[in-house]
């Protein structure tokens, strides 16, 4: 979910997913083209930064030193799918696609591959969202 901000150290996933929705009726007013959603599984770039620094993170830090995304978990995940499928097919003349960042960013905490805090998690999210 891009073109959102982090405000706090440790922002909420959900206030992230608020900011882009507004994003995107903001989109759909002011550009003439369709518009492909972006989802996150999250973000949290810390382990690229020097664990034996203190942390300087923060609204305008570089990367890796950025704040991260919180409450991440595969049921908030489903229901940012769930809200973009009802948003695609609520425009009959919509895109119905969307893309998902991202498939293995392990060290940006963005990552849609099982792993051992979830397992298959999001995946199934993304299956009974979109599956048949």
């Amino acid at each position: 979910m891009t073109h959102t901000t982090l405000p706090d150290r440790e922002t909420d996933y959900n206030l992230v997913r608020d900011q882009y929705m507004a994003h995107w009726d903001t989109v759909r007013t002011q550009y003439d083209a369709p518009y492909f959603p972006n989802i996150t599984v999250g973000w949290d770039a810390s382990p690229r930064t020097n664990q034996s620094e203190p942390w300087v993170g923060g609204g305008g830090a570089d990367y890796p030193y950025m704040n991260i995304v919180v409450n991440n978990t595969p049921e908030n995940f489903k229901k940012v799918l769930e809200m973009t499928k009802e948003r695609l097919l609520a425009d009959p003349n919509g895109p119905r696609a969307l893309t998902i960042n991202c498939w293995n960013e392990w060290t940006e905490g963005s990552c849609l591959e099982p792993d051992t805090l979830y397992g298959m998690a999001y995946l199934d999210a993304l299956k009974e969202v979109f599956g048949r």
